[in-house]
């Protein structure tokens, strides 16, 4: 294959995780416009080291190494060898993290690129591996390859307008938000026989503090109707809030689940009455900015989201027209906004139909590839 458009990701793709949303649907618009296109991206040793997609081959780099510098350093010299050998025919290269971005830019020096940023490394890290912020030498070495693709690429894609202004390099960013496929807009049966009675809500992500899981069970715990869904991206964390469930006595009314398909996981959003995005009132969220695909997929099956009052949260959601927003980490404040939902159906159906219109208008794929479409155009414009 003689790829037209790189696309580079520390990541395993794919997985049941958010990232893995943004990477599909960053794929499937570079496909439309560059095919072939190749993906270089982590394994996981159940993955195939190279699979064909109808816009592209994916390369994964073999999941033998167990530490993140060493997995970073072997992934560094798997995307310098692929860019170098693609780099005469390449139009286009895109990457996700200075892990990618550095070695590609350095195997394709005359392509054109893009940095998308979601989130940088070390915020990332300062939350996911806390023996990160001790290492003084691992964070400057860091931040040296950060401001170098931020420097070097000739666009840098941000999530929301948070995110642009932490990054400060306006002159050149572009915000293109999260967007749900049609997997979402048209959701199928429900599989989970445990919503098959009663009235649920349901939260979807990763267990991460900031994204503020323990909180919502403290608030659900307030709360004197309705059972929780909490469907996580794995393992890491359930230990500690299936402690804390049993030391509030929910175990009847908090059920966790394991990672779910998109297409399992729409079927279940359009059965709960509502979903809550609990974001905490952390750097994380208010200064470094996110767009949490849990929202717009929640919207695009008609399913209302309860999200905390910040600033990401407004750039998606518009109070009690097609959401609700309620002040973060405010325990009785979420309580009687998760009573409401459940208790006024009236209420519930006006912002599941305005929220589902608000997804069509503005977070269906469809939209966010025509607006990326623009932005490689320009960018290809910009480099002849």
């Amino acid at each position: 294959m003689t790829a037209r458009a790189l696309y580079v990701a520390f990541d395993v793709y794919p997985r049941p995780k958010g990232s893995s949303s943004h990477i599909a649907s960053m794929v499937a618009a570079l496909a439309r416009d560059y095919a072939p296109v190749c993906v270089l991206c982590l394994g996981d040793g159940e993955l195939p080291l190279r699979e064909a997609f109808a816009g592209g081959e994916i390369y994964r780099l073999p999941g033998t190494q167990r530490d993140v510098l060493g997995r970073a350093t072997a992934f560094a010299q798997f995307v310098e060898g692929h860019a170098a050998r693609l780099a005469g025919r390449l139009r286009l290269l895109v990457y996700r993290d200075p892990w990618g971005g550095v070695p590609a830019m350095r195997g394709a020096p005359a392509c054109p690129a893009i940095f998308e940023v979601n989130a940088l490394p070390s915020w990332e890290l300062a939350y996911s591996r806390p023996g990160f912020a001790e290492s003084a030498t691992l964070r400057a070495k860091l931040g040296d390859m950060e401001r170098h693709c931020l420097r070097m690429a000739g666009t840098v894609l941000c999530v929301s307008e948070v995110t642009r202004r932490a990054l400060g390099c306006e002159e050149k960013s572009v915000v293109v938000r999260n967007a749900a496929s049609a997997t979402y807009f048209e959701p199928g049966v429900c599989g989970l026989e445990v919503l098959a009675s009663g009235e649920w809500c349901g939260y979807v992500g990763g267990l991460q503090a900031w994204q503020g899981v323990e909180f919502l069970v403290d608030a659900f715990a307030m709360t004197g109707r309705g059972r929780l869904l909490i469907v996580h991206s794995g393992n890491r964390g359930t230990r500690e809030l299936e402690r804390r469930i049993g030391r509030l006595r929910l175990g009847d009314r908090v059920v966790l689940q394991g990672p779910l398909g998109a297409e399992e996981l729409a079927g279940v959003m359009a059965r709960l009455r509502f979903t809550v995005a609990p974001l905490a009132e952390t750097a994380r969220n208010t200064w470094q900015g996110c767009c949490p695909v849990k929202i717009v997929e929640s919207m695009a099956t008609g399913t209302p989201v309860i999200a905390s009052d910040l600033a990401v949260s407004r750039e998606l959601i518009t109070h009690g027209l097609d959401g609700w927003l309620v002040t973060a980490g405010d325990r009785r404040a979420w309580a009687l906004g998760m009573e409401r939902l459940f208790r006024d159906g009236a209420l519930r159906d006006t912002l599941a139909a305005n929220a589902k219109r608000t997804a069509g208008e503005k977070f269906s794929q469809p939209i966010a590839h025509e607006e990326l479409s623009r932005v490689f155009r320009r960018i290809e414009c910009r480099s002849r």
